[in-house]
């Protein structure tokens, strides 16, 4: 009869009462099972709504207007002679654009920052050691392409210890995760910060959003990956859980392995199940055991070896104040634990689109949250990525550079080092204002035709031009 093991040996306190450790013995490797009910379980599906919506108790934004901002016209072939010489210079108009040729932008900030940053960066490319790079963001990270690919390029480098982050149950029609296999069924209800119908409490966990369930046919999985060069291995899942009075059982089932059960019932604050298991392929089932609701604020799929782990934790449509409206005191447990490496705050784009955001206002609410921020990471390195390059339609093929945006990476510039943050100009790092236009006609396209998001392609090239401002190029 297979045993489950309490890891925790009698006599050794934990550091924390909260967490509960638990050692399975081998399995026969994941289900062959697929997927039955992907697409159509992925309930409720949520429609993110634009920054710009205004809560019930805040007056409806002005129109966003365009006045002043530089014409472009996006037509195949149009020579936008109406450019500034400057600008048309930089964007290479009049011959093919050369990606090669846009310099890449370094990161910016005081040299102690600078160096802490790329020494980092140079340690997990030694793989001598477990790295931890925790992002949160917006719609850039919550795609998880960038990062993806980040977290591919790293692990190459420096060693696989874990995919990192991911939730268990989708928040989100369409959520996804790279090198890692994600299945959701039956009902769960999701949250996050200013989520229609949301319950404002600011118990969204780790990473910002929550999904709970309380009926035994609502499951999730997480999967290791069957033949991807990456996340074919996992040997510890941290299952994480929101402990409530009137918390439900929550079954847990590794492989072919007796379910390991949970109790998320007690004073409301942080729970962590950690399952070891044998390094190797493995799939987590979770769901409700259906004697109360179980609320989960994700895994962390890890190995017990030295590499790199990269956390992203992105919610689309999010600005930073997203952090202010969060429960400190839930982070601060998850995040003591966690303890990460590196904090990436990926946020700006959706700022820029606020037409009620003043240079003083963002600067107030920057502060704030980069207070938050050490408050609950007081050691970590820091990074902030500022907004990305947008264009705005305006008729036709006609739109215009979006204005707002430098005004926002110029404040992250200016404030981060107060918090030993350093910056990177997203909008610099595709060739400035206006290179959203060249990116997007580039074969094959970098940019979405929305002007907004990056295709596949043009996240990857990101991570590789992140990679190369952090070693200094």
């Amino acid at each position: 009869m297979m045993l489950l093991v309490l890891a925790a040996l009698a006599g050794a306190a934990p550091a924390w009462d909260w967490v509960q450790e638990f050692t399975l013995p081998p399995t026969g490797g994941p289900p062959d099972s697929p997927c039955e009910v992907r697409g159509k379980a992925e309930t409720p599906g949520v429609t993110v709504p634009p920054t710009t919506s205004a809560a019930p108790d805040e007056p409806e934004p002005p129109p966003l207007t365009t006045d002043g901002m530089v014409p472009f016209d996006l037509a195949p072939g149009a020579l936008n002679a109406q450019l500034p010489s400057e600008l048309a210079e930089r964007l290479q108009m009049g011959r093919p654009y050369d990606l090669a040729a846009v310099p890449v932008e370094p990161l910016r900030g005081d040299p102690s920052d600078l160096v802490r940053v790329r020494r980092l960066f140079a340690e997990a490319g030694r793989g001598e050691r477990t790295v931890r790079l925790s992002f949160w963001g917006a719609s850039h990270v919550a795609g998880e392409y960038f990062t993806g690919e980040l977290r591919r390029i790293l692990q190459t480098q420096g060693g696989d210890a874990g995919h990192g982050f991911v939730m268990p149950a989708a928040p989100w029609k369409g959520y996804r995760a790279t090198d890692v296999n994600l299945c959701t069924g039956g009902t769960w209800v999701s949250d996050f910060d200013r989520r229609a119908g949301g319950r404002g409490d600011g118990a969204l966990g780790i990473g910002g959003m929550s999904v709970e369930a309380s009926a035994p046919e609502s499951v999730g999985w997480v999967q290791t990956t069957k033949s991807n060069p990456h996340g074919r291995a996992v040997s510890r899942f941290e299952v994480l859980y929101y402990r409530q009075p009137s918390g439900g059982t929550l079954d847990l089932v590794v492989d072919d392995a007796p379910a390991v059960r949970v109790s998320t019932r007690g004073a409301p604050g942080p729970g962590v199940a950690v399952l070891h298991v044998p390094d190797g392929p493995h799939r987590l089932q979770l769901s409700p055991a259906g004697d109360g609701p179980v609320r989960l604020f994700g895994v962390n799929m890890e190995r017990d070896r030295p590499g790199v782990v990269v956390d992203a934790m992105g919610v689309s449509g999010r600005t930073a104040s997203s952090w202010l409206r969060w429960d400190p005191e839930l982070m601060a447990g998850f995040l003591a634990r966690r303890s990460p490496d590196l904090a990436v705050l990926a946020y700006g784009t959706n700022e820029a689109n606020d037409p009620r955001l003043t240079e003083a206002t963002y600067r107030d609410t920057l502060r704030s949250v980069l207070d938050r921020m050490r408050s609950l990471l007081p050691d970590a390195a820091c990074v902030l990525i500022g907004p990305s390059d947008r264009g705005k339609k305006v008729s036709g093929t006609w739109h215009v550079i979006w204005g707002p945006t430098s005004m926002v990476a110029r404040v992250q510039r200016e404030i981060a080092p107060e918090y030993g943050c350093v910056t990177w100009n997203l909008q610099e790092a595709t060739g400035g204002p206006g290179s959203v236009f060249r990116w997007r006609l580039f074969e094959p396209p970098l940019m979405a035709g929305d002007l907004i998001h990056f295709s596949a392609e043009g996240y990857k090239e990101l991570a590789r031009r992140f990679i190369s401002a952090t070693q200094g190029a």
